[in-house]
């Protein structure tokens, strides 16, 4: 009688839900799939980033401190590596807001820069319209013009490089072919540097 030995196999984890966010400057939307939405309001916010663990999976868990309540965001679990044991890292319950990571990271750059919009390249610009509201959108369009214009006028500037203007908004033209936020920001950008070249 043939012996057959069973093979076993680690189970992938469940891809879960996320959650998208929509960003202004002072206040983050959270839509969840099939539920109410969520708006908190991000003046006098604080918060940590931190690794965590969750469903035994390495993510990056970032915890905002706002008042009377904290929110609990987290890039996707069945994403993340497996996270072992001796990692002692803080185990996070299932019951978070997950987001996909490049919201993640635009987010969690947007409050290490303090809200600001200053000292951002354009790429970064780009990644944060990604999870904009269309009127912030715009006006992260029309801050990347402002940088783009500095960085072609033949002006004495020791920063500026002789890039086109088309050169440098390509991040913004590169993401606004996946992203109709990136899209208005591009929009806004081309017109707003229009008018400063022409000043």
């Amino acid at each position: 009688m043939r012996k057959c030995r069973a093979l076993y196999t680690k189970a992938e984890p469940k891809r879960r839900s996320r959650c998208t966010v929509e960003l202004e400057p002072t206040l983050l939307r959270i839509h969840p799939p099939g539920g109410p939405s969520r708006r908190l309001g991000l003046n006098g916010a604080h918060f940590s980033i931190r690794d965590a663990a969750c469903e035994q999976r390495f993510v990056r868990h970032l915890i905002l401190h706002l008042p009377g309540e904290v929110a609990d965001l987290i890039t996707p679990p069945d994403e993340g590596a497996i996270a072992p044991r001796a990692a002692r890292l803080p185990n996070i319950s299932s019951n978070v807001i997950i987001l996909d990571t490049p919201a993640w990271e635009a987010l969690a750059g947007w409050l290490r820069g303090r809200g600001r919009l200053d000292g951002r390249t354009v790429l970064e610009l780009a990644r944060l319209a990604v999870i904009a509201t269309p009127q912030f959108a715009i006006t992260i369009g029309e801050f990347a013009a402002q940088l783009a214009v500095d960085r072609t006028r033949p002006i004495a500037n020791p920063m500026r490089t002789n890039a086109t203007l088309r050169e440098s908004l390509r991040p913004l033209e590169q993401a606004a072919r996946t992203s109709p936020r990136v899209a208005d920001a591009l929009v806004a950008a081309l017109s707003r540097s229009s008018l400063l070249l022409r000043s």
